[in-house]
């Protein structure tokens, strides 16, 4: 059997003068309150991993994406559209008599195109306006 020789004198002289440069990099880095990156210094816990690519997002993506934040159009029966005018058209607020109109007017709130006012002292109900979102579903 043939012993190999360790070939010390080179590798280690070859891997030691990048390793020097390295440390010599961060102590500097470290003595100046950043990291070799020109970031301040993250925990340990915390940070990412050096040499991460970040993934690019596609233009057809990006795209997309911004398209699915406009805010979908509010689809209304004719019965809501009806009333939302109805309301519109009382000045000082509409107030329910009927409780059969509750449950339209409990549409109209969940998607705020009308706002409840202040409670009537004599018969104790609410009075209903019309929201800003409301006066622009209705143009």
């Amino acid at each position: 059997m043939a012993v190999k020789k360790k070939e010390t004198s080179k590798t280690s002289a070859a891997s030691a003068a990048p390793k020097a440069a390295r440390k010599a990099v961060t102590e500097k880095a470290a003595s100046s309150g950043k990291s070799a990156t020109g970031k301040p210094p993250v925990a340990s816990g915390t940070s990412t991993k050096v040499g991460t690519p970040k993934v690019a997002m596609p233009a057809k993506a990006a795209a997309k994406k911004s398209a699915s934040k406009e805010a979908a159009p509010i689809r209304l029966t004719d019965r809501q559209r009806d009333f939302l005018k109805t309301i519109s058209a009382t000045k000082e607020g509409y107030t329910t008599a009927k409780k059969a109109e509750q449950k339209t007017i409990e549409a109209l709130l969940d998607r705020k195109l009308i706002k409840r006012g202040a409670k009537d002292k004599q018969s104790g109900n609410y009075c209903y306006l019309v929201s800003k979102a409301g006066e622009k579903h209705l143009t």
